[in-house]
């Protein structure tokens, strides 16, 4: 299609990626209210997931970003705009300069609360359409040792919370009976058959923390699993991330803990501590074992040992 014009900003091809599923359904029920709200960019193409292919979005994105497209807009959940922010990842290492609006559809809306987005897709459509100009913010990145990468937006994290993410993959229909208290449960029902992983990190080059550990996360926005307030001094345009430890957590915490977690008032447990930093090494410990897997946004992306780091302003986000 033609360029079309924008608001304010002159002529941009737009792009609108929808995921009808996300949130139960939300982002399909609000898809009518949600181009109203979009009406003053103009023209713009409609690109529709497809259910049971993986990472669709990130396909979709990709291609619109080769066809030259401007400025993209993702109706769906925290999984969809991940997959969107990964199909902006060049060839050549770069972010594709494209203008990126996060309409959040989904069950835990977790970035938009990091953020400060509105957590309503047609409201959030309506503040991207009166940005002035898009907001540079930081984004996530994973190297694995196999030589993949990951970008992410929100949260990575490994241990029990990847085991979570994991689950939940798995059987989806759980987040579409609970919504949100699907994440609570799941951690809960992790929490039975809980046992740490032997693994070590480092921050920045200091010296590596080692032993048990439940979890680590490694943070660039403060919420995760759908309101857990794991990293409350995380801020997505500050150029660094936040790496929260939960050391050897004895089983009961997973019940006791868990309104810490919400809170963000977890800080004051004696098996967690909070570093901040651009780069994390992580690692199993010992030659035998499980793997330790890594999630990034909710979604199971690899395997420890891995490098985390921060890639400030790298994402235009209109909001």
């Amino acid at each position: 299609m033609p360029d079309t014009p924008s608001h304010e900003r002159g002529s941009a091809r737009t792009i609108l990626v929808v995921n009808p599923a996300a949130g139960g359904g939300r982002a399909a029920r609000a898809l009518d209210r949600v181009l109203d709200a979009l009406r003053p960019w103009g023209e713009f193409e409609i690109a529709v997931t497809r259910a049971g292919e993986r990472r669709p979005a990130e396909r979709l994105v990709r291609s619109a970003v080769a066809g030259g497209a401007a400025r993209i807009a993702v109706l769906g959940g925290d999984g969809t705009a991940s997959e969107a922010l990964n199909g902006l990842l060049l060839p050549n290492g770069e972010i594709a300069p494209v203008e990126l609006a996060l309409l959040p559809a989904g069950t835990g809306r977790d970035f938009a609360r990091s953020a400060g987005l509105p957590r309503d897709p047609v409201a959030a459509a309506r503040a991207a359409v009166a940005a002035h100009a898009p907001r540079a913010v930081d984004v996530g990145e994973i190297r694995l040792s196999d030589g993949g990468r990951r970008l992410f937006l929100n949260v990575a994290s490994f241990g029990v919370s990847a085991r979570i993410a994991h689950a939940l993959e798995e059987h989806p229909d759980l987040k579409r009976r609970a919504g949100a208290l699907a994440f609570g449960l799941a951690t809960l029902r992790a929490g039975l058959a809980y046992a740490p992983d032997d693994a070590e990190i480092a921050v920045d080059g200091e010296a590596p923390l080692r032993g048990p550990t439940a979890a680590v996360a490694i943070a660039n926005g403060g919420w995760f699993g759908g309101g857990m307030h794991v990293a409350p001094r995380a801020r997505i345009d500050d150029g660094a991330l936040e790496v929260v430890r939960f050391g050897d957590l004895a089983r009961r915490d997973f019940a006791l803990s868990l309104p810490l977690l919400y809170r963000g008032t977890h800080e004051s447990h004696p098996r967690v501590s909070m570093s901040r930093g651009g780069a994390v090494v992580a690692a199993p410990r010992g030659d035998g074992g499980r793997a330790i897997e890594i999630e990034a946004d909710g979604e199971v992306v690899g395997e420890l040992p891995a490098t985390f780091a921060v890639r400030p302003g790298a994402l235009r986000l209109l909001a």
